[in-house]
């Protein structure tokens, strides 16, 4: 008969998370941060991950915020969808042909998906 080993218990320690509370390092108000666009694509990879990104896009409508976009930036992501052959969606073809005065809301007047 072979002998079997006792279970032992992990050495590692549980993890920090699980037991520290995790506080935000926040901004101050009226100050800003540029973000590289494919770092705003990652972290939200990361929240439809989760499956977050409905819960996301709810709170970030009710607390309507905004992020600022260059027009080179702006231009890469219209030149993006049409080589990629994402104009025809119906978000792309907005993205694609919207012309917007300087502070004004390209989506305003748009409404995508059920509610908008």
């Amino acid at each position: 008969m072979a002998k079997t080993s006792k279970g032992r218990k992990s050495k590692v320690p549980a993890s920090k998370t699980r037991t520290e509370k995790v506080r935000p390092r926040y901004m101050k108000p009226g100050t800003s941060y540029k973000m590289k666009l494919h770092d705003v694509i990652k972290a939200m990879k990361v929240i439809e991950e989760h499956e977050h990104l409905e819960k996301f896009v709810r709170a970030s409508k009710r607390k309507d915020t905004t992020v600022h976009v260059d027009a080179d930036t702006v231009n890469f992501v219209k030149n993006f969808m049409v080589k990629n052959k994402m104009h025809a969606h119906p978000i792309g073809r907005h993205i694609v042909n919207a012309i917007v005065a300087p502070g004004e809301d390209p989506f305003k007047p748009c409404k995508f998906g059920k509610r908008g």
